[in-house]
């Protein structure tokens, strides 16, 4: 989920383009889990987000992408 949406649960066009660049990693990915997949959504992950983690780009996804 988007930042703004683990946060305030509000939700947006923001926040669905967000959902949707982590489908498409998850499929440049073959079905990888997103940040390995140990992460839980708490307070530290979201602080985690707001501080800049991202995900990595994907090997196999163009540079254009």
């Amino acid at each position: 989920m988007a930042i703004e949406s683990l946060q305030f649960l509000e939700f947006s066009h923001k926040s669905d383009v967000w959902s949707f660049g982590v489908t498409l990693w998850e499929m440049y990915t073959f079905g990888e889990v997103p940040f390995g997949g140990g992460m839980e959504y708490t307070q530290d992950f979201v602080e985690l987000l707001a501080d800049g983690l991202r995900l990595r780009m994907p090997a196999r996804a163009p540079e254009n992408m």
